[in-house]
C-alpha cells in the first residue's frame, strides 16, 4: 500500500490520536481522584458522626451511673466484702465460745454476771459487758480478767462503768471492758483445729 498522505498531515493525525488517549487517561485519573476525595470525605463524616454518637452515649451512661450512685454502691460492696472475709476467717476456725465463756465466768467475782461478749476481730480484742452490784465488783472484774494466773486476757481496759441510783434489778451497775487475748488463749480458743475439743 502506498501512503499518499503528506507526512505533516500523517504526523498531525498521530498527534491527535495520542492527545485523545492522553485526554482519556487524564479524565480517568481526575474521576478516580474525585472518587477518592468523595470516599475519604464520606468516611471522615461517618467517623465524625460515630465519634459524636459514642461521646453522647458515654455521657448518657455516666449520668445514669451517677444517678444510680455507683460510688456508694462500690463502697458498700467493699464493706460487705471485708465483712465476709472476717466471717470466713471465723468460720474456718473452730472458735469454742462455750469454753471461753466458762473460763470468763469462773473468774468473775460474786455479785457480777456476764451480759455480752463481742469478738471485735478474729485475732484481736473482745468487748465484754457485765452487770455488777457495785463499783467494787466492776473494777474487780478487770483485775481478775487481766490476772496472768487466769491466763485468759493479756490486757483489760475499763471502757465505762455506770450505776443506777434506783436499780430495778439486782445488778445496779453496768460495766464495759475491752480485753486483748493472751497468746495462749488464742491457741486454746481461736486456733483450735476443726474437730478438736
Amino acid at each position: 500500500m502506498i501512503n499518499l498522505i503528506p507526512p505533516a498531515y500523517g504526523q498531525a493525525i498521530r498527534i491527535g490520536r495520542t492527545n485523545t488517549r492522553l485526554m482519556r487517561w487524564l479524565l480517568s485519573v481526575t474521576a478516580a481522584a474525585a472518587g477518592l476525595i468523595v470516599i475519604v470525605g464520606v468516611g471522615w463524616l461517618y467517623l465524625n458522626h460515630q465519634n459524636s454518637k459514642l461521646t453522647k452515649d458515654i455521657s448518657s451512661v455516666q449520668q445514669q451511673l451517677d444517678a444510680q450512685n455507683l460510688g456508694e454502691v462500690q463502697k458498700q460492696a467493699q464493706t460487705i466484702n471485708s465483712n465476709v472475709k472476717v466471717i470466713n476467717q471465723v468460720l474456718n476456725r473452730e472458735i469454742r465460745f462455750s469454753n471461753l465463756i466458762q473460763e470468763i465466768g469462773s473468774v468473775l467475782p460474786n455479785g457480777s454476771v456476764l451480759n455480752s461478749l463481742t469478738l471485735s476481730k478474729v485475732d484481736g480484742a473482745v468487748d465484754l459487758s457485765t452487770g455488777t452490784r457495785d463499783y467494787t465488783a466492776a473494777s474487780q472484774i478487770a483485775v481478775n480478767l487481766s490476772d496472768p494466773k487466769n491466763n485468759i486476757f493479756e490486757k483489760v481496759d475499763i471502757v465505762n462503768i455506770t450505776c443506777d441510783a434506783s436499780p430495778t434489778s439486782t445488778y445496779a451497775c453496768n460495766a464495759n471492758y475491752k480485753a486483748l487475748f493472751s497468746k495462749t488463749t488464742k491457741n486454746r480458743f481461736l486456733n483450735a483445729a476443726t474437730g478438736g475439743q
